[in-house]
């Protein structure tokens, strides 16, 4: 008996540390400081193994469509540059801001799956700066995302621009009310 009790007493001790430290407010939140040692691996596997687990029962569609690939690049260029940079581009300020700082998706885009990618992309993750781009975008735009991401590895920087040069060409064909529409859509994004 006496060890359940030394063993309820030791963790309603840490619970009431636990509660002391936080309200105490020692932790820095600043997004200057990165997070090293215990707290990053936490956050790391944490994240690393949430997105694997809820991404399991996702299947992709083709992702080899030119048309989707390109489709995907102009969203990329729109919703995705800024924080997580692009072929032959500098990194932002945003970008620079960002603590965790935004993974380089010609990396990750090899690394991770389709699925974990539509995943991360629709749901975002919390605390990281990464938005839900699925409370905003359905579905086959962010299955269009993915496929972009899944070819960015390969892209030069002059393929990757010729995008941004069609989009714009576009823009440009469009009667003049749906560019202003358009325009404000992507702002708020």
């Amino acid at each position: 008996m006496k060890i359940i009790l030394s063993i309820l007493f030791t963790f309603i001790g840490l619970g009431v540390l636990g509660i002391i430290f936080i309200y105490s407010g020692l932790y820095n939140v600043s997004a200057i400081k990165p997070e090293t040692g215990i707290s990053k691996w936490v956050l790391e596997t944490t994240s690393d193994n949430s997105v694997e687990h809820h991404s399991k029962a996702i299947k992709a569609p083709d992702l080899n469509d030119s048309s989707m690939i390109k489709e995907g690049f102009v969203h990329y260029q729109e919703m995705c540059e800024s924080c997580h940079s692009a072929p032959g581009k500098k990194e932002t300020n945003l970008a620079k801001g960002l603590n965790p700082p935004a993974p380089d998706l010609s990396e990750s885009g090899k690394e991770m799956s389709a699925e974990e990618l539509f995943w991360v992309t629709k749901n975002g993750i919390k605390m990281t700066g990464m938005p839900a781009w699925g409370r905003t975008h359905p579905d086959d735009k962010i299955w269009a995302i993915v496929a972009a991401v899944k070819q960015l590895h390969k892209t030069s920087p002059e393929e990757y621009n010729s995008y941004s040069k069609e989009m714009d060409e576009k823009e440009m064909e469009e009667p003049e009310e749906q560019s202003h529409s358009k325009e404000n859509k992507i702002r708020y994004h």
